[in-house]
């Protein structure tokens, strides 16, 4: 594939991301980033095996939580599957050196946050704690489709949670894969990401009318 400055720095985040996960000792399984060319100038990145009759169940309303994440996780849908099966696709499109839709997705099973020894010692014992364990699923993602926007409405960058179709809640601009797992490890395991912060660009998404509504916002 061609040379391109955002793909690189794009992959070099995720990269790093991985490193630092992989020393928490977070990662059950990684699935290396897959890079395409799709039109000229233009790149995808995402999760190799994509299989989109099988991702779009992801925004199935009709489906529950655990239909879904049971589906991913049989067909190896992701990016990462972090040591309790909790599950992160990422999927970035790249074109002349600017992203131009972006998706990242987090599903938990359920809101128990088990600790890892606590996990190896069900698997020694081979108590399938995963299945067993009940709780809420969590579901949420941020999309970057500003060709969908409509301002108020459907932002340009957003966080949709429990899979509700009109829930976009604007976000101050693109958001990076380190920032994304900083985002869950923080909030939903009172974990810090070291690596330090920053974006792909200065350039904001959210408008001055978004800027008036709750929404997510950032230095």
């Amino acid at each position: 594939m061609e040379k391109n400055k955002m793909v690189s720095s794009v992959l070099t985040d995720m990269r790093k991301t991985i490193n630092e996960l992989y020393k928490k000792n977070l990662i059950r399984d990684y699935k290396p980033a897959s890079q395409k060319t799709t039109a000229k100038n233009t790149f995808e990145i995402s999760f190799p095996g994509k299989d989109n009759t099988i991702c779009n169940i992801v925004y199935d309303k009709h489906v529950s939580g655990e239909e879904i994440i049971d589906k991913l996780l049989e067909s190896y849908q992701y990016n990462v599957l972090l040591y309790d099966k909790s599950i992160i696709q990422t999927e970035f499109i790249i074109k002349s050196d600017r992203i131009v839709k972006e998706r990242l997705v987090f599903l938990k099973r359920h809101n128990k946050i088990w600790e890892l020894a606590e996990i190896d010692e069900n698997e020694i014992q081979e108590q399938d704690w995963f299945s067993e364990e009940k709780g809420i699923p969590i579901i949420f993602r941020i999309d970057y489709a500003p060709d969908d926007a409509t301002e108020g409405e459907h932002s340009a960058t957003h966080l949709t949670l429990a899979n509700h179709e009109s829930c976009r809640v604007p976000i101050k601009g693109i958001v990076t894969f380190s920032e994304f797992v900083r985002f869950i490890l923080f909030h939903f395991y009172d974990i810090k990401l070291e690596l330090k912060q920053f974006r792909f660009c200065e350039d904001d998404t959210i408008t001055e009318l978004e800027k008036k509504m709750v929404h997510i916002n950032w230095e």
